[in-house]
């Protein structure tokens, strides 16, 4: 019995953490399809950490004195900003 009980429990988390990551997915891709329906080509900026070309409108960001830095994700926002704290 507790083994149909333990099994219960995972197939929950299963089930939640699957969600959440369809649900990122397709919010992401709306945004995008948003940013793509305003007529004008969106314009793509270069990460300095990775050397990807993300969209504009989508990437992460960082001010930086009278520059703006942009970024594909999180993590390389975060890697610019530790070595900008160290620098």
């Amino acid at each position: 019995m507790w083994r149909l009980i333990v099994l219960a429990v995972l197939l929950v988390i299963v089930y939640f953490l699957v969600r959440s990551a369809v649900r990122g997915f397709f919010q992401k891709r709306q945004e995008v399809a948003r940013a793509q329906s305003t007529g004008k080509p969106s314009e793509l900026v270069q990460d300095p950490i990775c050397g990807m070309f993300v969209p504009k409108e989508g990437a992460y960001f960082i001010r930086n004195a009278d520059r703006t830095h942009f970024f594909c994700g999180e993590s390389c926002r975060d890697i610019y900003e530790k070595k900008l704290s160290s620098a």
